[in-house]
């Protein structure tokens, strides 16, 4: 639509939208027509893309137009902008602000004429589980103390944790925030899919700065380097894409084959390869096995107790 407007020397009519525009059902009722034309010009609009109703001397609707300076034309993006918006695009799948990441990107699309590259993507996602992303990010921005209960790899119960963030980081598919704990008065690092509940800014201002010179890359690879854990997995053609993509070079989706699933603990490992779902074994060590097993399982009985 957005194309045809955009393109159109004319108002276009509501009957000339219909008949050039791909996704309108040429079968469909006018009533349900209508009700798609008035969805998708909501949906441009929060875009940010105006469409102007153009009204003849009697009143009667005319046609419609999208003029090009309401569609913000000025946007624009260079090489490596574009490189970075792609990467933000790729790593927020089955994310909390996927849907508004996907409107930004169609968006600036529109407007001007290219599109992030999202081909190359990366072994970092955002989903449910590091919801406390967003929060940290702001208390980062507004160099505001956070409090969140956490519940650490051996810890027996969540405790309440009050921290000076530094900065967020993503590592071999997990989300990480690096920062002073006040309580413990000592640098620590937090796995995001541990904290418990939300994540609160509070009204007190960082008092220990992130050091100069500091490197959270270094800091976290040392932290987790000495806790990856491994298993061999057989994958049948057509299925694992997933951790066919994450494995170095990428593999062909065509094939059989038997690669080393790599993660900084047994729980992620076991997540990562049940998250593959169908067409995926594993063959050694057998604890990780029997943990897929009984993990699937589990999801499996629920499902059939909900029927």
């Amino acid at each position: 639509m957005v194309f045809c407007l955009l393109g159109a020397a004319r108002p276009v009519s509501r009957a000339q939208i219909r008949a050039s525009v791909s996704g309108y059902d040429p079968d469909a009722s006018d009533a349900a027509f209508e009700r798609m034309f008035e969805r998708d010009k909501d949906e441009l609009r929060s875009m940010g893309i105006g469409i102007e109703t153009i009204v003849d001397v009697h009143g009667e609707v005319e046609g419609y137009l999208i003029r090009r300076q309401n569609a913000s034309a000025e946007l624009q993006f260079n090489a490596d902008e574009l490189a970075l918006l792609g990467l933000a695009a790729a790593i927020s799948q089955e994310a909390i602000i996927e849907a508004s990441t996907t409107t930004a990107l169609r968006k600036i699309e529109t407007v001007s004429g290219d599109a992030p590259d999202s081909v190359h993507r990366s072994n970092m996602r955002v989903n449910a589980t590091d919801a406390a992303l967003l929060p940290l990010m702001s208390s980062l921005r507004e160099q505001r103390m956070v409090s969140f209960d956490y519940q650490g790899r051996n810890d027996r119960q969540a405790e309440k944790r009050s921290v000076d963030p530094w900065g967020v980081i993503a590592h071999e598919g997990a989300w990480y925030l690096v920062g002073h704990d006040r309580d413990r008065q000592a640098q620590r690092t937090f796995r995001l899919s541990r904290i418990q509940g939300s994540v609160t800014i509070t009204a007190k201002n960082i008092e220990c700065s992130r050091p100069v010179n500091l490197s959270l890359v270094d800091i976290v690879r040392g932290e987790q380097g000495e806790q990856h854990v491994t298993a061999r997995v057989h994958i049948t053609a057509g299925y694992g894409a997933a951790l066919r993509q994450a494995h170095a070079g990428g593999l062909s989706p065509f094939a059989d084959i038997e690669i080393e699933v790599r993660a900084i603990s047994e729980d992620a490992l076991v997540s990562q390869i049940c998250a593959a779902g169908f067409g995926v074994k594993v063959l050694e060590p057998i604890s990780v096995q029997e943990r897929v097993i009984a993990s699937l399982l589990a999801v499996s009985h629920y499902h059939v107790d909900a029927v």
